[in-house]
């Protein structure tokens, strides 16, 4: 079941790869222009598509660039353009892919958007973390202002305002999670909003965190989730997948759930977002 799920993927990705390669041809003035703007008020960063999916669906008539590092999406969300930027996954892609974005469209705001991981018990599985402030190992704890106030965040069930952890590899047992959040004294875990809000720093670019939880403190992830993630093509996760799935059968309905958890968390998450976004002047 998984294995048609990822081939179906690959499948509709090649299709719309060939629209793509169309909107290049058009950047590259080998068409009608593309109406991509040269100033851009708000933009969604994610590091993968099934993380941007439940935001993508609300969007008016969107287009797709593929960038020779991202993917941008740009629509209409509530009759305002956005763009939701697939950074791919880490810090170094998240930094590169701000620096580059912000060069190209000059954004307003960038949002930090995507699935984290549950540090402390207060924060459940498909709850929203925004972040005040994002840590990391030896470096400089770096703060997010925002308007919301502690009453605020207190009257919306499931969200929660607190500091961000980001660290290079994905955190899988309950243990690992205590000691993080004991730690660093935070409340969710994540491989991308540090690089992006430090670049976004450097280039005063505004800057916002939203992050949707998919695996609770108590909530142990499957050990073959880590090389899937790492995957740079479908064609690659498809055989990953599949060598997970010979040497340990009972993966299949691991990631299938992980499949699940993430489709519901990416809805959970745009539904948030499109709150959130129209308040970003």
């Amino acid at each position: 079941m998984l294995l048609r799920w990822l081939v179906g993927n690959w499948v509709q990705n090649q299709g719309r790869g060939l629209i793509q390669e169309k909107l290049k041809a058009h950047v590259a003035g080998e068409g009608e222009p593309i109406h991509a703007p040269e100033t851009l008020e708000v933009a969604c960063f994610f590091a993968l598509g099934i993380e941007s999916g439940g935001l993508y669906d609300l969007l008016e008539t969107p287009e797709t660039i593929q960038h020779p590092d991202f993917v941008e999406h740009l629509g209409l969300l509530d009759g305002r353009l956005i763009a939701l930027v697939e950074t791919g996954v880490g810090g170094k892609k998240a930094r590169q892919t701000t620096q580059q974005y912000i060069a190209l469209r000059k954004p307003q705001w960038i949002v930090s958007c995507g699935f984290a991981g549950g540090l402390a018990e207060p924060v459940k599985k498909g709850q929203v973390v925004m972040a005040n402030a994002v840590v990391r190992a030896e470096r400089e704890e770096l703060v997010i202002p925002f308007s919301m106030t502690a009453e605020q965040a207190a009257s919306q069930p499931g969200l929660h305002v607190g500091r961000l952890l980001t660290v290079d590899k994905i955190i899988r047992t309950p243990d690992q999670k205590r000691q993080l959040g004991e730690a660093h004294a935070a409340l969710a875990v994540d491989m991308e909003t540090y690089a992006t809000a430090d670049a976004c720093a450097e280039q005063k670019t505004r800057f916002l965190s939203v992050r949707v939880i998919t695996d609770a403190v108590d909530d142990e992830l499957p050990k073959n989730l880590e090389r899937l993630v790492e995957q740079t093509s479908t064609a690659k996760m498809i055989g990953a997948a599949a060598a997970a799935i010979i040497n340990r059968p009972a993966s299949v309905q691991d990631m299938w759930r992980l499949r699940e958890t993430a489709m519901k968390a990416s809805d959970r998450l745009a539904r948030f977002l499109q709150g959130v976004v129209p308040q970003l002047k």
